[in-house]
């Protein structure tokens, strides 16, 4: 539902820097654990559903479909970090060195990284992302007076 306080654009905003930073986390994550978690995409949809939600004040369907792409740009970039801290790993390199060498190539290291199942938790992410920006929230009780 849209309410006059709705702002679908900064929504969207706050979504990409959410999508932004659980990619980062993402990233991280795998390079500290030396092994990529597909998983990680629940917790991109959820983080980046709950920025759209707050930041855009409104539940409807195209705050879900706005939440739904940052998802998938999420996961999409939170593999791609992943792909670059493991290449540092491997080159012994600094991260940062590793990202500004591959970002200039990001679809041959996207194309190349690629694994089917790949697929299966991008559609998680998206769906977690758009499911969790439709759902209305709660409204909150207070606790009944002595």
């Amino acid at each position: 539902m849209t309410t006059p306080s709705s702002n679908l654009l900064l929504g969207g905003l706050a979504g990409f820097a959410a999508a932004v930073v659980a990619a980062v986390a993402w990233g991280a994550i795998s390079a500290a654990t030396s092994y990529q978690i597909g998983f990680m995409a629940i917790g991109v949809g959820l983080l980046v559903a709950y920025a759209v939600r707050i930041a855009g004040g409104g539940h409807d369907r195209r705050f879900g479909y706005v939440s739904a792409a940052m998802s998938l740009l999420g996961c999409v970039l939170g593999n791609f970090f992943a792909t670059c801290a493991f290449f540092a790993a491997h080159d012994r390199i600094d991260v940062l060195t590793a990202l500004a060498a591959l970002v200039p190539h990001f679809a041959t290291v996207m194309r190349e990284s690629f694994r089917p199942m790949d697929l299966l938790f991008y559609a998680i992410g998206a769906y977690f992302g758009y499911k969790y920006a439709i759902v209305p929230l709660r409204a909150r009780v207070a606790p009944p007076s002595a």
